[in-house]
């Protein structure tokens, strides 16, 4: 038996995109802070030995 489903309840692809949007923002955020703290740690390491 199938439900009927109402064309309302179906989600599109651009409501998916405007959901995830925020999303989005903070990895490319926590990628920027990543990058930061292992350049950070390289540069730490390397003073070590130099």
């Amino acid at each position: 038996m199938r439900a009927a489903i109402d064309e309302s309840e179906l989600v599109t692809k651009k409501d998916l995109q405007i959901e995830l949007a925020p999303v989005k923002a903070d990895l490319n955020l926590l990628k920027w802070m990543m990058g930061a703290l292992i350049a950070i740690a390289i540069a730490n390491f390397s003073k070590q030995f130099f």
